[in-house]
């Protein structure tokens, strides 16, 4: 998992994909019974909250890269060295660059390997002079008025800016710290967003999220048998759901409980 905090002062995926976490004090578990718009909403303090609470199902910021700096982070993928999740976990195979929490083995492992899967991230920008995440900090700061860093566990740094290549679709799943990582420091979140920026034109490129936040071990009832992942699609039935078209560049993100 790919993670940033935004702090409130007061208490002190090929798919480009990217995790942020968010500490403000709201309840985790507001469900409104259905989003007030399937209208695309604005990059906004307000949006974003609303996005928080689930009250609408994405936000996007048109041309946050230009197609031209896109294209400059594909020509530095397609000389990376491209890894996967263990096929014991996820089937179809996902092509990925970076770490995620819940395919290691400790805490440990994780956090002995954040360094070396910055790597791609070093390379936008030193070579392409693209420093996605510092952007995406940024805006967000401007946006909502509060500082906002890369998760810690203690004084180290998780990793951020995980880079997936979907090659045929994503299975229905969801994600969100509290239920995926009980016993680490994102596990205390109050709520989360995942926010995408898809760098390849291609056929496809949708993007489905549903109305119906994940409750946990009690949803175990849906999940298909592994090394399948994802959740039967009973689990969505009669449920609001929205497919959201991605552009080259555009940040899109979403509520991804």
């Amino acid at each position: 998992m790919a993670t940033l905090e935004a702090i409130d002062e007061n208490r002190l995926r090929a798919d480009h994909s990217l995790n942020s976490l968010h500490s403000l004090p709201l309840p985790a578990d507001i469900c409104p019974q259905q989003w007030s718009s399937l209208s695309t909403g604005r990059f906004s303090e307000d949006s974003i909250q609303d996005l928080f609470l689930n009250r609408i199902p994405d936000v996007c910021e048109s041309g946050f890269l230009t197609v031209s700096e896109c294209q400059r982070l594909v020509d530095i993928i397609k000389t990376h060295e491209i890894g996967s999740y263990p096929i014991a976990d996820i089937w179809p195979p996902v092509g990925t660059v970076g770490i995620a929490f819940n395919h290691v083995e400790d805490k440990g492992s994780y956090f002995s390997s954040v360094r070396e899967a910055q790597s791609l991230q070093d390379r936008f920008r030193t070579e392409a002079g693209i420093d996605v995440l510092g952007r995406v900090c940024q805006k967000l700061r401007e946006i909502c008025a509060v500082p906002v860093r890369i998760a810690r566990e203690g004084d180290i740094e998780y990793f951020a800016g995980l880079l997936r290549l979907v090659n045929r679709a994503a299975k229905l799943h969801a994600d969100y710290g509290p239920f995926d990582a009980p016993g680490w420091e994102i596990g205390q979140i109050s709520a989360q967003l995942t926010w995408n920026i898809l760098l390849k034109d291609v056929d496809g490129g949708e993007c489905i999220v549903h109305h119906r936040p994940w409750q946990g071990v009690t949803d175990d009832s849906f999940k298909n048998p592994p090394p399948d992942y994802g959740y039967s699609r009973h689990i969505v039935a009669d449920r609001q759901s929205k497919s959201m078209k991605y552009k080259v560049g555009d940040l899109h993100l979403f509520n991804s409980r």
